[in-house]
């Protein structure tokens, strides 16, 4: 049992660390796949420094500080996509403890403990100063001469400004409540400057499509257990089928596959068939197609959202619930 711990233990350093589960900067990667990384990865590192603690080893101090490293970065991303976080319910552990964990790696890492702050107490930051801007990083993807950066200012707002070479940053006025809001503002600001590109209604549209999107985002750690899973499945599916901008579809393909599994979870607790689950959910007729469509849907998210270490348990589960019609794949 030793043997498979300190294997495990080794694992997670390599496997586990925040920069390999996600990419702050990138609004193109599924934040569901990012949050379920962070939360998995944070649970079983935990429960590896748990194990060496009941077995009264010694404490292994990179795996120890890995942990509080995805407690940190965990509680960043909520916050970075303004997703609803209460790590009782995610982790298991009370918020005093959670954030002691947190605590921990931002002692080591000043960097860190300056960005908690700012997205928190703000104790350091001229609070509700819009003017007060802390910097925390550019733009990866943008091309031109032109650079991209961004910043929380001091009411807690997603900020971006442009930079060209020799000249001062210009901060642009508006304030976003999440990351990928500002990146997708930043972005159409930046397609007029360096090409006075004709595809601006691309960029509008994403933004009011990310607004619908954001909704689904915050309550991302509710989405499985909540009640009606079809009425909400089937809504997904229709602001799905209303994207016409290429980040828009992006988005809503995802949120609609995490809805999917959602009624496929349902059914299973519900010891229901698909088909049955879909008939009290609006009482009307369903066809095999649809009941298709859905646990496809349902498989595509458990293997682009979620931690690959959970998935064959989680497909498993998908394979034990029944279709409701035999002559679909036999299930």
């Amino acid at each position: 049992m030793r043997e498979t711990r300190t294997a495990m233990a080794a694992w997670h350093l390599q496997h586990s660390r925040p920069e390999c589960l996600v990419s702050y900067f990138d609004p193109w990667q599924p934040v569901a796949r990012q949050l379920d990384l962070l939360a998995s990865r944070f649970g079983a590192v935990k429960a590896l420094c748990d194990a060496e603690r009941d077995s009264l080893a010694t404490e292994d101090d990179a795996l120890a500080q890995l942990r509080d490293s995805l407690a940190f970065h965990l509680l960043r991303a909520c916050v970075w996509w303004q997703v609803d976080f209460s790590p009782r319910a995610v982790t298991g552990l009370s918020a005093p403890n959670f954030m002691a964990h947190a605590h921990r790696h931002t002692a080591r890492h000043v960097d860190d403990e300056t960005l908690l702050d700012v997205m928190t107490w703000q104790h350091y930051m001229h609070r509700a100063d819009s003017g007060h801007i802390m910097v925390t990083g550019t733009d990866p993807l943008y091309r031109g001469n032109t650079t991209i950066v961004y910043g929380i200012d001091g009411h807690r707002g997603f900020r971006f400004a442009m930079q060209r070479p020799g000249q001062p940053l210009a901060w642009n006025d508006i304030t976003h409540a999440d990351f990928i809001a500002a990146s997708l503002n930043a972005r159409a600001l930046h397609c007029l400057i360096e090409t006075e590109c004709a595809a601006i209604g691309e960029w509008d549209q994403a933004r009011e499509e990310h607004i619908q999107a954001a909704r689904h985002h915050a309550r991302h750690f509710h989405i499985v257990g909540q009640a009606d899973p079809v009425a909400r499945y089937a809504r997904a599916l229709e602001q799905f089928s209303q994207c016409q901008s290429r980040f828009g579809r992006f988005a809503f393909e995802n949120i609609v596959n995490h809805m999917a599994f959602a009624v496929a979870h349902a059914a299973h607790e519900q010891g229901l068939s698909l088909a049955e689950l879909l008939h009290q959910g609006d009482g009307h007729p369903v066809n095999p197609n649809m009941v298709d469509s859905l646990k496809r849907r349902a498989h595509a998210h458990v293997t682009t959202g979620t931690d690959p270490l959970r998935q064959a348990e989680l497909v498993a589960m998908l394979n034990r619930v029944e279709t409701g019609f035999a002559f679909s794949g036999g299930r």
